[in-house]
């Protein structure tokens, strides 16, 4: 099929609608569900989106991180859904309840909403990250969808990670040392709590940022074991996937 076919066919089909006084809403859904899951430029746009949380948006002023990771995490969220296989009906209200909490806090800075708009941020990338893995483990063969499926949840991962750090930061400042950093700007913390996250998941550990409380610790180290036990284990997972889908094309050869 065309790249561009189905969304021509969708601009045909949402102007044939306007022909009719009462249109078929079922159908009209049907269509924009087929757009939007159609081969896997929907997921190269979700990769992007994370990477961009992940990677770029730390390049820009301080004074942008707040409004950019708004922004970007909105993007997520949109694609997060839209890339669901199946979706458990409460998904859409916690979607939309998550994205309305993270810009009424970020404007209204109050505490209660800081909690609950990460708490929801780390509820919603759970469940796209549950339904990811499963669709990981139930293909029958290695293709470049799942291979973005999988740096997708790896980077998923990361941000859960980053927005719990967070939380715990919020909650006692002294969880965590900085070694050399200025926090007192807008929105930098976020950025140093990804870069934090990453460097640990990659068992890198430069020693700027350092766990002082107890449970801070025990984050950390967990931390790392996902990092290497996602490694390992996704890379073999997709490894047998794939030398089991070469034999079979052998046999029926």
């Amino acid at each position: 099929m065309p790249v561009g076919s189905g969304f021509f066919q969708n601009l045909f089909f949402i102007a044939d609608l306007r022909n009719f006084e009462k249109p078929n809403f079922r159908n009209m859904n049907f269509t924009i569900k087929k757009f939007f899951r159609e081969g896997i430029k929907w997921n190269i746009v979700f990769l992007g989106s994370v990477i961009i949380t992940v990677f770029i948006i730390p390049v820009f002023p301080p004074t942008l991180h707040r409004m950019l990771y708004d922004l970007s995490l909105t993007m997520i969220f949109l694609l997060g859904f839209l890339n669901s296989e199946k979706r458990h009906p409460a998904f859409l209200p916690v979607s939309v309840v998550t994205v309305v909490l993270l810009w009424v806090s970020a404007y209204l800075e109050l505490p209660v909403l800081f909690t609950l708009s990460y708490s929801l941020n780390i509820m919603f990338f759970g469940i796209v990250i549950i339904g990811l893995i499963k669709h990981l483990i139930n293909s029958k063969t290695v293709t470049i969808k799942i291979i973005l499926e999988a740096i997708i949840i790896y980077l998923l991962i990361g941000l859960i990670f980053a927005m719990v750090i967070s939380l715990m930061d919020h909650f006692d400042p002294r969880a965590f040392s900085f070694q050399g950093r200025d926090l007192s700007g807008n929105g930098d913390r976020l950025n140093d709590f990804i870069y934090f996250t990453f460097v640990t998941l990659s068992t890198t550990g430069y020693g700027d940022i350092i766990p002082l409380q107890p449970y801070a610790r025990s984050l950390t180290i967990f931390m790392a074991i996902t990092g290497q036990m996602y490694m390992a284990i996704i890379i073999a997972m997709l490894v047998g996937k794939y030398a089991a889908s070469r034999q079979d094309d052998k046999n029926e050869e």
